[in-house]
């Protein structure tokens, strides 16, 4: 998580965002978003991870490869799949992936609301 973490850290530094009005967009406390950027947070939510992807206009790849910068110019189109975990999978379908993540992030509101139900019964 600490990657992860630093990545939010870097991209909200990047946008003069205070802690505080990151975490207010974000639906979060600030004490929250302070330990997922200290990578004290063990768990990340998908919902939470779109919210940040959505709000600096990137794709979920920037998150999960090995690249630690971001081209200013970078959108969720621009993505870099050279590294990390997706470099063994074609460019094509993760291009669809980039491109479906609103169907994806539908599916796993739904995946959590189902989950929530069952544990609640």
């Amino acid at each position: 998580m600490n990657d992860l973490g630093f990545k939010i850290k870097r991209l909200r530094e990047r946008k003069n965002l205070s802690q505080e009005k990151l975490a207010y967009e974000l639906e979060i406390s600030q004490s929250n978003l302070s330990k997922i950027e200290n990578g004290t947070v063990e768990k990340i939510d998908f919902i939470f991870m779109q919210k940040v992807c959505n709000y600096f206009e990137v794709g979920a790849n920037y998150f999960l490869d090995g690249e630690t910068l971001i081209n200013e110019e970078q959108t969720n189109n621009d993505v870099v799949y050279n590294k990390g975990i997706f470099n063994n999978f074609p460019e094509e379908l993760l291009k669809k992936i980039v491109n479906n993540q609103e169907l994806i992030t539908q599916l796993l509101e739904t995946q959590n609301k189902l989950i929530e139900k069952l544990l609640t019964n």
